[in-house]
């Protein structure tokens, strides 16, 4: 895949790096605009407290996006000008040849606690019984490469049983920190459900890629870290818009 092949419209993660390619100041939200003929891309400026962000021509810049099929995506482009179309800022740069593939550690996390609930999923083959057991087990397969129509559909049995309650620590585009009061070991395959902004419900299976026992106030509970590994475009791009939206109130308030 290449930056020409970014569809347009694309929200984009928006950092500045410095010469030994390490990120300067804040992460901000940019969109891909438009594709020219010479190769360069049109994004819009950042914007903060209804501010335009000062990009200094020639930089270079990092872009990362979520891609329904490859999970993490991302790539450099230098800047090359600044103008106006109409009344947007936007930004002309040429990005590099080729997008690489985020790892895990470059994900955005964002720290927020709401309302989880987590079903045991035995319809789903545990690791090593599939060709993608190693992938989900070491958390390379990338959130949204198996999407169905419904995780979590009425007439699947596991929905019926009654659900662990929980809470999230973090989300990301791959997955989500929860603290439980149950374990579920490390491999368990299992269904989840998460409180969004206005009473939107996210519904994915997961496969548990880290089980941590730590201390709460209240005794002993969970550290779960999940990998996702299969949900609706619904409920991916509500998830993504859900972390771009609480992403950009973050970096707001921070002004």
């Amino acid at each position: 895949m290449t930056p020409q092949e970014v569809k347009i419209g694309t929200r984009l993660e928006f950092e500045m790096l410095n010469k030994n390619d390490e990120k300067v100041g804040n992460t901000f939200v940019s969109q891909l605009l438009e594709h020219q003929d010479d190769g360069s891309i049109v994004i819009s400026a950042p914007i903060t407290e209804s501010r335009v962000v000062f990009v200094p021509t020639g930089i270079t810049v990092r872009l990362t996006f979520v891609h329904q099929l490859h999970g993490l995506l991302g790539f450099k482009a230098q800047v090359r000008s600044k103008e106006y179309k109409g009344n947007i800022a936007v930004l002309i740069a040429e990005p590099d040849e080729n997008i690489e593939k985020i790892q895990r550690r470059e994900h955005f996390r964002l720290d927020v606690i709401t309302d989880a609930l987590i079903w045991p999923d035995d319809t789903q083959s545990g690791p090593g019984d599939s060709e993608n057991a190693d992938a989900e087990a070491s958390g390379t397969q990338a959130a949204g490469e198996n999407i169905k129509q419904d995780p979590l559909s009425a007439s699947d049995k596991a929905a019926e049983a009654d659900p662990v309650k929980a809470y999230t620590r973090n989300l990301s585009g791959s997955g989500v920190c929860i603290i439980s009061d149950t374990n579920f070991p490390k491999g368990t395959n299992v269904k989840i459900e998460l409180d969004l902004d206005n009473d939107i419900k996210f519904k994915a299976r997961c496969v548990i890629l880290r089980s941590q026992q730590i201390e709460v106030r209240r005794g002993k509970s969970y550290e779960l870290g999940l990998h996702f590994t299969e949900l609706t475009k619904r409920d991916q791009d509500n998830l993504i818009k859900y972390i771009f939206e609480q992403q950009r109130l973050l970096l707001k308030k921070d002004k």
